[in-house]
């Protein structure tokens, strides 16, 4: 009985090393689908079917991303040539946490032009926003009464 026990707990242990050293930690794609803010421009909406909202001055463009870790340092693509930016554009990506991002940009594409560096090179920093977080978005504004004692 003592030896079924410990076996059980071995299996399970072993499962759950395996777990984590494979496929069951999510990959950085996984990990960037949601809602992204950034404090000066736009804010970004990535879904799991590899589209992109660029949320910017109340203006929702959509288009397509690409996520390159293969590349050093690593690459992500955004082909936004189905709005009126109608480019694609290249992008350094690193995250520093599953919740930070930094996109510095490299490379435009204009539609029927040759690919040329981009004009903007500051890093762009990002925050991943939780839904439920009460502190993030509009939820965070609420007006409190002063509490009144009674006689």
């Amino acid at each position: 009985m003592k030896n079924r026990t410990q076996w059980k707990y071995s299996a399970v242990a072993f499962l759950s090393l395996t777990c984590l050293a494979s496929s069951c930690q999510k990959s950085e794609r996984d990990l960037l689908v949601g809602r992204w803010q950034n404090s000066s421009g736009p804010n970004m909406i990535f879904n799991e079917d590899g589209s992109v909202y660029s949320v910017h001055q109340g203006k929702r463009r959509k288009g397509a991303y690409y996520l390159d870790t293969e590349s050093k340092p690593q690459q992500m693509v955004l082909d936004m040539r189905k709005t009126e930016i109608n480019a694609v554009l290249y992008f350094d990506f690193d995250a520093f946490s599953d919740k930070h991002m930094q996109l510095t940009p490299t490379y435009v594409q204009r539609t029927g032009n040759k690919k040329v560096k981009s004009d903007i090179t500051r890093k762009l920093l990002f925050q991943k926003v939780d839904p439920n977080d009460p502190l993030m978005g509009v939820s965070s504004f609420s007006a409190k009464a002063t509490p009144t004692e009674t006689p």
